[in-house]
């Protein structure tokens, strides 16, 4: 069943020759644990091996992303793990007090994160705390409310 889909990768380092085996040898425990459960009870649809592979891998990779999106990151790479693993932005959350970039009509006040010497005026929010930030700092969150 392993060479039929496998998720290794070509690569000259062993720990992940090993690693990619392992990950293999779970997945294919772990379908084989699922589809003879799903027969026992004997009502539900067994989905394909490919089908549970990216599941799996969707269900393993989804925490760490939305956590990922709460740290500072270009807003390149935020799309991306938004679009790509379907998941909503925080900052993007109805009822937040914070405002967006789209509705920001408030009168312009000192970012709390910048150096007071260099006087950058915003009308941005944090979404939790309300407080002023420019789009150098502005964030889903500030670093105050991670």
């Amino acid at each position: 069943m392993c060479s039929v889909s496998s998720c290794s990768r070509k690569t000259r380092r062993w720990p992940l020759c090993i690693f990619y085996g392992m990950l293999n040898a779970a997945n294919v425990n772990s379908y084989i644990i699922y589809k003879e459960n799903l027969e026992r009870v004997g009502n539900r649809q067994i989905i394909s091996r490919k089908k549970f592979m990216l599941q799996v891998g969707k269900a393993l990779i989804t925490p760490w992303a939305t956590s990922r999106l709460l740290l500072p990151l270009p807003r390149s790479l935020q799309f991306l793990i938004t679009t790509v693993g379907n998941i909503p932005s925080p900052g993007s959350a109805a009822g937040s007090p914070g405002t967006s970039f789209s509705d920001s009509r408030s009168a312009l006040v000192r970012c709390c994160e910048c150096p007071v010497k260099s006087d950058r005026k915003t009308r941005h929010r944090c979404n939790k705390c309300v407080k002023p930030m420019c789009p150098r700092h502005m964030y889903p969150v500030c670093g105050d409310c991670i």
